[in-house]
């Protein structure tokens, strides 16, 4: 295998995000069609590995996968969940060696493109266009984040989407309205900072937190063919201006008060309950975690918005910050059309909704988010995701991970000063390193 292959698909999957998963050892099938994976009754075995080993969501998943061996008696689905860290170096030693496991898990965007480009994932773009009604059945956003090449690699099925969160009462007391414009946005942060009211709950002590917001920034505001160039390990350089302007945003943020005091010292934890107590007015945060703040704010306490397009930047404005999480089936799979059916079985809307209401997992599919599995927030946050067309993922998930780590720690640096282009000197200097490595 080819140095520039290996490195790309180690560094898959060693980084961590709020979403995360995979798939075990498969079943090995080879290019001469191999039998390994079919069992002496003439079944056909399919080795599945996932990432959900713990009681809350182990039971759905097991569940799924025996009504679907019930409705398909000639396929075995030979299941193993195992944990974030487990299948990380679970998939670190097949991807490694070559031993695939039939069908995995992966996260969207960047993640799916490295198992794409090391030649470990099948092209499902034909079973996409030769079943329409699944294809057109899941949200855009995800389902193009599974994309690479023009060609669909994986399979989103669980989903969570950023939105700005709001204490309503806070809105309501000191008559603000939700904003529509970058400007205006800017502008209620002005107002709240005057009332004494933290303007937007950020905490830093995690860097983690602060992938979330330059990832998004870096949409808003560089040309996705730049970001897609520069997130590609082989070709990543980050030299393009508006990277700066996207980490001087940031900055500018927290020198204006907005982020409050010392954030590199406050965490996610601290900040999210100061929003349900009044002290902070709004804080960036995922749908994954909606049903939290019903606790901390009160079911209507709190609202959300889309965070507000910057007028005149290159991003794109159909856009929306988030993750996902997606199956691929192995390139070396011996029965693909079998383990597509599983696929198609598991993200069909009714086996999605299951997922949501048993396991808690939001999916990835148009009208799979209802009343009768989600709360009225959540219903409400997916049907305005279906007209978004794209996902920019958090950067610890975006990026390759020495890239991310650099971004992080720099940034921490900046709100102690660093100034934007010192940041990107050595974001770049990291990417120079990848980049070189991938050669």
């Amino acid at each position: 295998m080819k140095k520039r292959v290996l490195a790309s698909l180690l560094s898959a999957v060693m980084v961590l995000g709020m979403l995360s998963g995979c798939a075990t050892s498969g079943s090995g099938g080879s290019d001469s069609g191999s039998d390994e994976s079919s069992d002496a009754d003439g079944k056909v075995t399919l080795k599945f590995l996932n990432k959900y080993p713990e009681e809350e969501y182990v039971h759905y998943f097991e569940d799924a996968v025996a009504a679907f061996e019930d409705a398909n008696p000639d396929i075995h689905i030979e299941m193993e969940n195992v944990s974030d860290q487990a299948i990380k170096d679970k998939l670190s030693v097949v991807a490694s060696g070559g031993d695939m496991p039939d069908i995995y898990f992966s996260w969207t965007g960047e993640r799916v493109k490295r198992f794409a480009r090391g030649d470990k994932a099948l092209d499902l773009t034909p079973y996409l266009e030769e079943d329409t009604e699944w294809r057109d059945s899941f949200l855009p956003a995800f389902l193009n984040n599974s994309t690479y090449d023009g060609k669909t690699y994986a399979i989103p099925f669980r989903s969570s989407i950023m939105y700005m969160i709001y204490n309503k009462k806070v809105f309501t007391d000191n008559k603000i309205e939700i904003p529509e414009t970058w400007d205006e946005f800017l502008e209620v942060c002005e107002t709240l900072k005057g009332k004494g009211i933290t303007p937007v709950g950020f905490g830093n002590a995690q860097n983690w937190y602060s992938s979330w917001w330059i990832g998004l920034f870096n949409a808003m505001m560089v040309a996705p063919d730049v970001m897609n160039t520069d997130y590609t390990p082989e070709t990543g350089e980050f030299t393009d201006p508006a990277y700066v302007e996207a980490v001087q945003t940031f900055l500018d943020m927290n020198d204006k008060g907005y982020f409050g005091d010392h954030v590199n010292s406050k965490d996610y934890y601290e900040v999210r309950e100061q929003l349900g107590a009044g002290q902070v007015g709004m804080m960036l945060d995922a749908t994954a975690q909606f049903t939290q703040y019903d606790d901390i704010a009160g079911e209507e306490g709190w609202g959300f918005f889309k965070i507000p397009v910057m007028e005149g930047a290159a991003g794109d404005p159909g856009t929306i910050g988030g993750g996902g999480e997606a199956w691929l089936v192995s390139s070396t799979c011996s029965h693909p059309d079998e383990a597509v059916e599983f696929l198609k079985f598991m993200t069909s809307v009714e086996q999605g909704q299951k997922q949501t209401s048993e396991a808690g997992l939001p999916n990835a599919l148009i009208g799979g988010i209802t009343s009768d599995n989600a709360t009225a927030a959540l219903v409400e946050a997916y049907e305005q995701a279906e007209g978004y067309t794209n996902i920019a993922d958090w950067l610890d998930c975006a990026v390759e991970a020495s890239i991310a780590d650099q971004y992080m720690a720099s940034i921490s640096e900046g709100f102690d000063g660093k100034s934007a282009e010192d940041i990107m000197a050595d974001v770049q200097k990291a990417a120079k390193a990848v980049k070189e490595e991938a050669e």
